[in-house]
């Protein structure tokens, strides 16, 4: 399975706004400088996750955006599929046997159990040190 740039970029931006959540609002330009990315892109993501309601946007002075609901209330799988075409962990072939869909459909199910069952708090309550260890390829 693969993350696009979009939905690593859309993560980072929620992430950045749950951190902030009791604080005030975010600018995109704030996000994007802080993470090292464009901010012309990650406007075009923002753009999706405000038309999804995940975030809300207010113009002005003290303007800027902020989390629609507590971070405890959305969940990383709501974020991706707001961002993401597709969320695939494995394609299921013509050629694999039952026995091979039946495993897929496990993978499948599995990341779908994580995705709808983590939220943003579950996130920024782990300790990065520990985020660090974590090997991100099998």
């Amino acid at each position: 399975m693969k993350i696009s740039t979009r939905g690593r970029y859309g993560l980072y931006f929620m992430l950045a706004l749950a951190k902030d959540y009791q604080e005030g609002k975010r600018s995109v330009k704030s996000v994007a400088e802080e993470r090292g990315i464009s901010d012309l892109y990650l406007e075009q993501i923002v753009a999706s996750l405000k038309k999804e309601k995940l975030v809300k946007s207010t113009r002005g002075a003290y303007g800027g955006y902020e989390l629609n609901f507590p971070p405890d209330e959305i969940k990383i799988g709501t974020i991706f599929r707001s961002l993401e075409e597709n969320i695939v962990a494995v394609e299921s072939d013509d050629k694999d046997t039952q026995t091979e869909r039946y495993l897929w459909g496990r993978i499948r199910d599995a990341l779908r159990d994580v995705l709808d069952h983590t939220t943003l708090q579950d996130l920024l309550n782990h300790d990065e040190d520990e985020i660090d260890d974590y090997m991100f390829y099998i």
